[in-house]
């Protein structure tokens, strides 16, 4: 007799590791990816007078955020049917949209922040 806290023992399954899938990257899709890369380091650039600091920190971690949403939409397309490139310009802006939104309200936060300290604790 076995109870919650004496259960039978278990069968053995045997497990196989599932094979490796290679990523297939289009031209258009590395296009992509430096397309957004450029728009954030010139963004970055266009802060780089206010705030040197904050713009390099927001040109890395931008950065990496376009490459893992990048990265997760080429794994949606690996398992999906193919798309047009209207299609998958689409997939990457969504994928991107949220980060944008909240790297742009977090940059704008603290430059907020920056501008209130210089304004307000000068006087």
């Amino acid at each position: 007799m076995h109870d919650v806290y004496d259960p039978p023992p278990m069968p053995e399954i045997d497990w196989e590791k599932p094979g490796r899938e290679p990523l297939i990257i289009s031209r258009g899709d590395v296009v992509c990816l430096a397309t957004l890369c450029l728009g954030l380091f010139a963004a970055g650039a266009f802060f780089w007078r206010t705030e040197p600091i904050l713009a390099i920190v927001a040109a890395g971690a931008g950065s990496l955020i376009v490459l893992e949403s990048w990265l997760t939409a080429l794994a949606f397309f690996h398992r999906s049917p193919p798309l047009s490139l209207r299609a998958r310009w689409t997939v990457f802006l969504a994928a991107i949209l949220p980060w944008i939104v909240g790297v742009t309200a977090a940059v704008a936060f603290i430059l907020g922040l920056f501008w209130a300290s210089d304004r307000f604790l000068s006087l």
